[in-house]
């Protein structure tokens, strides 16, 4: 597929009532008609991906793939929360990509969104190393709740995410979505033994 659109982008803070309106800053790259901020959608409707950041890592570590994918025909999400060092919650993330499945849907579906009509029934769960294994938590719900916009989830060296007695190994028995696994045998931080096989096993 060639590379057929600009990349717009905009921020948006979206709030959860179901965790006392837990505010969920949010990056989106969208295809658009020009580059920049808030810039016209291009017509069509897009699949979505919603990303995980790594522990300790911010969403713009990861313009590689926007760049990549966007570009292609698909819009990209970027929750901010749980970055801080001290104080990281795989299970709130969990519930953050989670939220962000349907968010988008209703966000596809607002008159005053830069994205109104353009977001696809189709979206993917994806994350790098804890933003992975809470990828796998978000996707147990899912499942389990007979999500449908839900298509596949793609884990980039995901982490065995156990804060809170959660385990990402665990919820990986309920997914029934088609996964990718993406493993590096000599990774030092997520050693694939421990994280990586047993979540695709």
């Amino acid at each position: 597929l060639n590379a057929q659109h600009q990349v717009g982008h905009y921020q948006i803070t979206f709030q959860d009532p179901n965790r006392s309106n837990r505010a969920i800053q949010t990056e989106i790259y969208y295809p658009s008609t020009s580059s920049g901020d808030n810039t016209p959608v291009a017509s069509g409707q897009y699949p979505v991906i919603i990303f995980g950041h790594g522990f300790v890592m911010a969403w713009d570590a990861y313009q590689n793939l926007w760049d990549e994918f966007v570009p292609r025909g698909y819009i990209m999400v970027f929750p901010r929360t749980e970055g801080n060092a001290f104080s990281t919650n795989h299970q709130e993330f969990g519930w953050d990509l989670q939220f962000l499945v349907n968010q988008l849907q209703l966000e596809g579906a607002n008159t005053s969104s830069p994205i109104n009509g353009a977001v696809a029934n189709n979206t993917a769960l994806m994350g790098h190393s804890m933003g992975g294994g809470a990828a796998f938590l978000a996707a147990d719900s899912l499942c389990v709740n007979g999500n449908i916009q839900l298509k596949t989830i793609i884990g980039l060296a995901p982490a065995e995410s156990s804060t809170n007695g959660v385990s990402s190994i665990n919820s990986a028995l309920s997914i029934n979505v088609p996964a990718l696994v993406l493993s590096g045998s000599q990774d030092g931080v997520t050693p694939p033994v421990d994280h990586h096989l047993p979540m695709y096993n």
